[in-house]
């Protein structure tokens, strides 16, 4: 992974704002490290929401692109719209979900073909950008605990030969490896080869963490590093605003 901000100097960056936010919380000599495994945990959560791949209980399985649009039938904020297909309506605007609708309704009624709604040739080119901003959060924190394991920059640079995998068992497969940098202990026998054991549960999230992002969400390095860096500044602002 390459970058004019490579990680090792985002990890600097994440040093000086946790340092910050001790000092100015007052939490010198606290073990933060269960609140930051929780606070990833939830933030791969949030990720996994925003992704909204696994509800297969949705007709919306795609994450929002932005900026959003207002369909002018049901008043949601949607990706995309195009423009209605009956002339009545003209200016008007209408979403995926009410086109596919009205498209069975209206062909069932009048034994007229409307077009599917993909097929629009002016769609503009958006990026997911609520998606980018969930993941840079969960790589905060990751640069966090990489930090509270004492563990050097270059544990931060994984082969970029991970299995490909699906995005449902990458996700599953970060939560459970990121618990286990603080719930494996009694499983391995001592504290001394849990200390071991943590780097290799840290590592192993870290690698499903950059295949997520590169291979199934399909961020690029230089997005990831420039979103890490607003993120990083709004941060420190808050701290100034007593977030």
């Amino acid at each position: 992974m390459e970058s004019t901000l490579p990680l090792d100097q985002m990890y600097e960056m994440q040093k000086a704002l946790d340092a910050r936010i001790i000092k100015e919380k007052g939490l010198e000599g606290q073990d933060l490290l269960p609140n930051t495994v929780l606070a990833l945990q939830v933030e791969i959560a949030e990720l996994a929401n925003e992704w909204r791949g696994f509800k297969h209980w949705s007709n919306r399985q795609k994450p929002k692109m932005f900026p959003l649009e207002k369909c002018s039938y049901c008043g949601e904020e949607v990706s995309y719209t195009r423009p209605t297909p009956f002339m009545a309506d003209a200016g008007a605007d209408m979403c995926e979900h009410c086109w596919e609708s009205t498209r069975v309704e209206y062909a069932a009624a009048h034994d007229e073909h409307i077009g599917e709604f993909k097929d629009y040739p002016h769609f503009p080119k958006k990026q997911p950008q609520k998606l980018l901003e969930e993941y840079v959060d969960c790589l905060h924190f990751f640069l966090s605990i990489a930090r509270q394991l004492n563990l050097p920059a270059d544990d931060l640079y994984i082969p970029d030969d991970v299995a490909e995998l699906k995005t449902v068992v990458l996700f599953t497969e970060i939560l459970h490896n990121v618990g286990m940098i603080i719930g494996g202990e009694f499983l391995v026998g001592g504290y001394e080869r849990f200390k071991d054991e943590q780097r290799h549960f840290f590592r192993g999230a870290l690698a499903c963490f950059y295949s997520l992002g590169e291979q199934r969400l399909g961020f690029t390095f230089e997005q990831i590093a420039e979103a890490y860096t607003a993120k990083n500044k709004v941060n420190h602002d808050r701290q100034s605003n007593g977030y």
